[in-house]
């Protein structure tokens, strides 16, 4: 044991010091949320009698003598999740029948009506803090407090303190947790002989650097706002009360629109968030959930390029500076903080693979074919926008090296990899294909794509002015936000330029980097308003098709990967003496953190808190967008989130017994009128969205018919008989299920062969 502690004594105290910092991390890990007066709602009905203080926190206050009795006021909406609270009223109250009611207005009842009273107690007198616990039975978005005046004495309310009873959030003893599983690992990878030379231990310091300047905006103890934040919260949320409720993978995300659910998830892949979902099951709050996501994204953009790059140019050093500016790209962090566009962000993670894969599949060594695979399955379970982007490129950078294909084993190489990257995905793929037979807003979207291009100016912005702000269709140049690769891209072209036209005998790397940079500028060009859109989307066999990008700036992504390439080999090889190399690529480092830097700088200043601890489980009405709807009148969220939280059905059937669960199941009880209504007049609309999985069962076990529904809801056509209890549950064909197997045994198996042949290579 001595031996032991002595040989890895530096190991032991870093990884304690680190602890003793975690565990000191000021956090509490109670729920809490003050409601101040200022903020109530006032009751219609008792506007003339309500006055508040001229304080700094202002006081409600009521005469005596008004003569009015009833509701005075009302908090905002308040989102719970499932636990046991406390609500501390500050108050003074003279009467007797000055109430404090919290209420769930949404709720629904057996009875098909909304709305319950989960606690009604009285204000206590002479100014003492009323304390009032309660409990709910599971998340609940909607949670008001109300108070309710009986008439009599001074009354004056100065505000509400809503705390749990017990801790909720675990985050320090995961932090600590996943300190010690680090240490744990790196350990036993010390153990077993495993070190890093000179140039790897390089590598990791700059590396963690990049990582850590890209990830300051999420120091905080609260997330700045980004164009999409709402959207990416919702997703981890959906994911984590999906997981909760026994349902894996989670395809709808049930909680949000009052219940009602959204099925982003059948057409927005969400693989990888999966892993911040499964930390909010654990405890950790979802604020710091998103963090973790997004660091977790930025070590793997950094890891993935590093190994990418390094394995492309057969050169760490050349690979060690692609990825720092890869990493520290000023288009990957405005995809990340200013436009919360994570699946964009995420896919740029495979971007790097990607690039590596085609190489070796028509340039290098065809037996790595999987690279490729790997490479598009991350895209593809990222985001399927860039999937498009990507087999783009991938097909033009293809037919340049068509020739390339008679050589042996290729053509087995790419078919290889394109019936992997199928296998790997096939879950996707059949759910994706099944709904696209349906009319969703998604597949009909229409969108002038010249409006949301790129000026020239933009490009190569210096400043990157208005990190927060959003893009205006045709409006392409001041008030908004950058839309930029920054300016040590275009230093690196010129770099790579001037090594080009110098060297008389082009090798391999040069030619290959010439064909990158041309790629890179086709994407530019793509993504600006110099192409000209409006005509490409008046043809009517493309229309569709280039219609679905909506944002031809989304180029620049690939732009960026390709341009890392060529901006490292211009910088690397721009001297050949060794002093000059390392002062021009440590230059060009310097110059890609300052550039990461400004934006950063500038993003943290200038936007605004979004998300805390208090309001991290808030729901909105935008609390989706408006692309996974049935395209049917009146389907959207705006609909959707103004309906009443009710089963619906002609005038004549009554309802009763009506439940609905998070696990997407409901049921209820009908009865037909003796005469009057018949066939398809008998039917019943559920309060869920609609999505095709949907399925009805009478109470004998029959199925019975079901469709859209009025607001693209679910309606069930109920049976002949003149009533029933028909039961209601979201079920998934067998092919989805069979697709999953079949790329989960792909997976284990490509693995282990991967690992195999890495083994033989070590032996050899």
């Amino acid at each position: 044991m001595k031996k032991f502690i002595s040989a890895y004594k530096i190991h032991l105290i870093v990884t304690l010091l680190l602890l003793v910092i975690a565990a000191g991390i000021p956090f509490d890990s109670y729920f809490s949320r003050e409601l101040p007066a200022s903020e109530l709602e006032i009751h219609p009905e008792a506007e003339d009698i309500v006055t508040f203080t001229e304080d700094e926190d202002p006081i409600l206050r009521i005469e005596p003598g008004s003569g009015y009795t009833g509701i005075v006021a009302e908090t905002a909406h308040v989102t719970l999740k499932k636990g046991s609270y406390r609500l501390q009223v500050v108050s003074l109250s003279n009467g007797e029948q000055n109430y404090v009611e919290i209420r769930s207005p949404r709720k629904l009842n057996e009875d098909n009506t909304e709305g319950k009273l989960l606690v009604k107690e009285p204000l206590k007198q002479n100014g003492d803090i009323t304390e009032i616990y309660f409990d709910t039975e599971d998340s609940m978005e909607d949670i008001s407090v109300r108070i309710v005046y009986g008439g009599g004495g001074d009354f004056n309310v100065s505000g509400f303190y809503l705390t749990s009873v017990r801790p909720m959030y675990t985050d320090i003893p995961c932090l600590m947790g996943a300190i010690l599983l680090c240490s744990v690992l790196i350990l036993i990878w010390k153990m077993r002989g495993g070190r890093l030379d000179k140039e790897g231990k390089t590598a990791l310091l700059l590396l963690s650097a990049a990582v850590i300047l890209v990830s300051l905006p999420l120091s905080y103890n609260f997330v700045l706002d980004g164009h999409d934040l709402y959207y990416q919260f919702n997703r981890i949320l959906g994911i984590q009360e999906g997981l909760k409720n026994g349902r894996f993978p989670v395809k709808i995300h049930s909680t949000l629109l009052h219940g009602y659910g959204y099925g982003s998830p059948i057409f927005y892949p969400q693989l990888f968030l999966y892993f911040p979902a499964l930390l909010g099951c654990l405890g950790v709050s979802l604020v710091n959930c998103y963090k973790v996501l997004l660091i977790g994204m930025n070590v793997a953009t950094a890891f993935v390029a590093y190994r990418s790059f390094s394995g492309l140019t057969r050169s760490r050093k050349i690979g060690l500076v692609a990825a720092l500016l890869y990493t520290l790209s000023v288009y990957r962090l405005i995809d990340l903080y200013t436009r919360a566009a994570v699946g964009e962000a995420m896919a740029m993670i495979f971007f790097p693979l990607v690039l590596w894969g085609m190489y070796e599949l028509f340039l290098g060594n065809p037996k790595k074919w999987y690279l490729a695979a790997l490479g598009f399955s991350g895209v593809l379970q990222s985001h399927v926008l860039s999937v498009e982007l990507t087999v783009c490129f991938g097909s033009i950078f293809g037919l340049c090296c068509l020739g390339r294909l008679r050589e042996k084993k290729r053509w087995k190489a790419l078919l290889f990899a394109a019936g992997s990257t199928l296998l790997l995905n096939l879950g996707v793929i059949f759910t994706l294909l099944h709904h696209a037979v349906y009319p969703y807003r998604v597949f009909c979207i229409d969108i002038t794509l010249s409006w949301w291009t790129v000026t020239l100016p933009k490009l190569f912005d210096f400043i990157l002015a208005n990190p927060t702000m959003s893009t205006w269709a045709m409006i392409q140049n001041s008030e908004e936000m950058p839309c930029s690769l920054g300016f040590v891209m275009l230093a690196g072209i010129l770099a790579f330029l001037y090594v080009y036209l110098r060297e008389e005998k082009k090798d391999g790397l040069l030619k290959g980097c010439f064909g990158a940079l041309g790629l890179s500028l086709l994407g530019i060009y793509l993504s600006t308003d110099l192409f000209p859109w409006d005509k490409v989307q008046g043809l009517p066999v493309i229309h569709r098709l280039v219609t679905s990008l909506q944002l031809p700036w989304r180029f620049l992504s690939l732009s960026t990967v390709l341009l890392c390439l060529v901006c490292a080999v211009g910088f690397y090889r721009f001297c050949s003496e060794k002093e000059v190399r390392k002062l021009v690529c440590g230059s060009a480092c310097v110059l890609a953190f300052l550039c990461a830097g400004i934006y950063i700088n500038r993003y943290s200043e200038e936007a605004m808190p979004k998300y805390t601890k208090e309001n991290q489980y808030q729901r909105e009405q935008s609390q989706v967008d408006v692309l996974y709807f049935i395209n049917v009148p009146h389907s959207n969220s705006y609909r959707i989130w103004h309906r009443a939280n009710t089963f619906a059905a002609p005038e004549g059937i009554a309802l009763s017994e009506c439940k609905r669960a998070e696990n997407l199941t409901a049921e209820f009880r009908y009865e037909l009128p003796e005469t009057g209504i018949k066939g398809e007049e008998a039917w019943v609309d559920v309060p869920f969205t609609y999505y095709p999985n949907y399925a009805a069962y009478a109470e004998d076990g029959t199925r019975l018919k079901t469709g859209i529904g009025d607001q693209g809801t679910v309606r069930v056509w109920i049976a002949e008989d003149t009533q029933g209890l028909v039961k209601v549950r979201y079920q998934e064909p067998w092919f989805y299920h069979a697709g999953r197997v079949i790329s989960i045994i792909f997976l284990i198996l490509l693995t282990a062969g991967i690992f195999r042949k890495r083994k033989k290579l070590q032996h050899s």
